[in-house]
Formats: C-alpha cells, structure tokens, sequence
C-alpha cells in the first residue's frame, strides 16, 4: 500500500488560484514525500490537449503518478436528458483519465431526486452504460460509498450495484468515512477495493482522526491482500497545509505496520 494525496485535501487555495496545480505538486513531492497525487476534476479545469499536457509534464517534473481522477458526476437527476447528459461527461472524463494516464477514475451513483427506490432502476441503467464505454476504452470506474441522502450507504448497496451492473470495469472506491455503519460495511467491501480514499475531518495531534479507526481499516484491507493507493481526502477547518502532513505521517506509520 502507498500514500497519495487527493486535491481535495486543499480545496480553499486551490479553488481560489492561491495556490497552482503545479506549486501543489511541488508540495505534494517536497514536503509530504508523496510519489502520487489524486485530481479532483475541477482542479484540472477545462480538459483541452494543452492543458492536460501541462498538468501530466508538471507531475512528471517532480515525479508524481497522477493515481485517480475524482470525478463528480451524478446518475440521481430525475430528468432522463440531464442523466444522459452525465453520462456522456463521464464518458468524456474516461478520455481525459486515459490522456493522463491515471489507473482510474471516480464514479458516483449519485443522490436520488425524489423517491430513491424510483431512481434506482434508472441509475443502474446509466451505470451499465457507463462501465460498458470503460470496457470499450480499456479504463476503469471505481465507485464511491458517498452517502449523504445518496445511493451508496452501505454495503448493501454497495453489493447490490456492481451485481446488478455486472462490469468488469467497475470497483469500488472505499472512502473510511462514508458508510453510514462505519466498520461494519467497511469490513464487508474491503475485498472489492480498489482505491481507497482515507477521510479525516479532525486531525489530531498524533494525525488521527477519533471519528475513523484507520488502524482497523487497513487491518481489513490487510486482510483481502489490498496492495493499492490510500488517498488521503482532507475536509475540515484547519487548513489542509497544517492538518494534511500530520495525517499522512500517521498513515505512513500504519502502513509499514
């Protein structure tokens, strides 16, 4: 297992252009000791060639993997023309994963506008298409448990989904603080990893975090032979450029456990 970081760890000087993708990675590499990064899709901006060679040369310059794209998508929308308007930005964002040459990029079900066993059957359907066109181009989805009044909340679903879809293009992207039940779908799900988002929302003087137990997490994914990224996704109020090293020297030292 290794350590990226995701850029959502620094969502405020990012956002607001205080500080660059290229300046992040330099910090990423120099300071964190990181050897792989996670984008969210709005960090990366506009996907156009230039502009993706300049993000791929800048991580080359100080020696990052580009591990995953955490893209935003929503499959929930009610509306038949806006859901197929997700799916083809999803589609879209499969090639720029591939021009960046990420292992993966993140997919959500999404968050049901109105009655979520209505949406359900629709939201699977725009799944299967989805996988299908990562099969085609050779990428690979990995969907994240992200509750918050959405499809995904436990591991139920979680199990549910990838049956229902049948694709070998789709995983699971296990964040450590979305289930709804915590450990309980976190040890059910650690054999479908296939990245994993570490969430700290208060890291403490010793980089843990009271309200995840990333000890045992890691134990379970231990366990299922998971040799794959631990991302660390930061969103609290102190500020990622103090909080953020304290949680990774923590995970560095679960890791080599």
């Amino acid at each position: 297992m290794y350590l990226p970081c995701t850029s959502e760890s620094y969502p405020a000087p990012l956002d607001e252009r205080c500080l660059t993708l290229p300046e992040w990675f330099r910090l990423c590499a120099e300071e964190l000791g990181l050897t792989a990064v996670e984008l969210e899709d709005r960090h990366i901006g506009e996907p156009t060639a230039g502009g993706l060679a300049e993000v791929r040369e800048a991580a080359a310059r100080y020696g990052l993997e580009i591990v995953n794209i955490a893209f935003m998508n929503n499959f929930g929308v009610a509306d038949d023309g806006r859901r197929q308007m997700e799916q083809e930005r999803t589609a879209r964002w499969m090639q720029v994963s591939k021009e960046l040459g990420t292992r993966s990029l993140r997919t959500f079900a999404g968050w049901p506008e109105g009655d979520r066993q209505v949406r359900w059957p629709s939201m699977l359907a725009a799944l299967r298409v989805t996988a299908t066109a990562a099969e085609r181009a050779g990428g690979r989805l990995v969907l994240e448990n992200h509750n918050h009044g959405g499809f995904v909340q436990t591991a139920d679903d979680l199990e549910a989904i990838p049956k229902a879809v049948y694709s070998p293009a789709l995983g699971l992207l296990l964040n450590s603080g979305n289930f709804l039940d915590g450990l309980a779908s976190i040890r059910r799900t650690a054999g479908l990893t296939w990245h994993v988002h570490a969430k700290f929302k208060r890291v403490g003087p010793d980089g843990r975090d009271a309200r995840v137990d990333h000890d045992a997490v890691l134990a379970y994914l231990r366990g299922v032979g998971y040799t794959g990224c631990i991302s660390v996704e930061y969103e609290g109020e102190e500020p990622g450029s103090t909080a953020v090293p304290r949680a990774v020297a923590y995970l560095r030292q679960v890791i080599v456990m």
